[in-house]
């Protein structure tokens, strides 16, 4: 183990913020600057409570229903939600923002359309998941674990949608147990190309790092997998949800690398990096 206090600061190539959570923090922004009126998030922004905190401190409450508050603009976070919701906050005289991610949009649009059954590759209870099977004319199940495909009857033919931020590793592997047990099912989607991008960052940085940390909130599923696939490379690596989780044992190495979920915020890896030099951190090319 290196023992300097010295070390090299790589950042993986691809981190932080997609492109829809960028999108809806940006319309957030406008709201909570530019709006006279109650402004809310029908649940948390994104899954990341520092960055909900942030916005609540300038005014934007988060709220899961209607009920109790004053009338006023709610968004639509990235996730989207279900056509029930939507209803429930526009009877009460809300005005809906929709900042629903492009993609999530998308497979939407694919479910509504579906003719055959449908296996939801998703996280039970999760918001995307909610708002996508919603959609959703025919029967379907939502596959969250390999035990779950115990359920789906080989004699039917099947269409399958993977939630945008699924394991790459689960998805493949269900696919691979559907198809041995003769199941007949296409793919109408796959893994989001941003959490793809995201994942293939971090083993290039694994790959020149002795020690990696994946900053994230435990609650986002593609921050959690940033992590679990770090866990299995030949590196140490740590989960840290801000600086005050940092050690000295952390910072006894020669090259660390630093990855962030789609729901880290570009200041909070600047807070980070800042951090990471007052402690000897130097910032290089990877």
């Amino acid at each position: 183990m290196h023992n300097s206090s010295m070390f090299n600061i790589h950042l993986a190539k691809v981190y932080g913020f997609c492109r829809g959570v960028q999108a809806v923090s940006q319309l957030a922004d406008e709201l909570v600057d530019g709006e006279q009126r109650p402004v809310y998030s029908i649940g948390k922004l994104v899954h990341n409570d520092q960055v909900v905190k942030y916005y609540d401190e300038r005014g934007l409450k988060v709220v899961t229903s209607p009920a109790g508050n004053v009338p006023g603009i709610a968004l639509i976070r990235a996730h989207g939600i279900t056509s029930e919701k939507r209803k429930e906050f526009e009877d009460a005289g809300f005005t809906l923002i929709d900042g629903t991610c492009r993609i999530v949009l998308a497979n939407h649009a694919k479910c509504e359309k579906s003719c055959r059954p449908v296996l939801f590759f998703g996280i039970k209870g999760h918001a995307e998941t909610l708002s996508t099977v919603d959609r959703l004319k025919v029967d379907y199940l939502i596959i969250e674990n390999e035990e779950d495909l115990d359920a789906v009857d080989p004699s039917r033919k099947w269409n399958v949608v993977i939630q945008t931020t699924f394991s790459s590793l689960k998805a493949e592997r269900f696919k691979a147990v559907l198809a041995s047990r003769g199941v007949d099912f296409r793919c109408l989607n796959a893994i989001c190309s941003a959490s793809s991008r995201r994942r293939e960052a971090l083993l290039l940085l694994c790959g020149c790092c002795d020690t990696v940390l994946v900053v994230g909130d435990r609650q986002s599923a593609n921050t959690m997998e940033l992590y679990r696939i770090a866990c299995q490379q030949d590196v140490r690596a740590y989960f840290v949800s801000c600086v005050q989780d940092i050690t000295d044992e952390m910072l006894q190495c020669r090259d660390l690398g630093i990855t962030a979920g789609a729901s880290v915020s570009p200041r909070q890896v600047r807070d980070f990096l800042a951090f990471l030099k007052q402690r000897g951190g130097t910032v290089v090319q990877s």
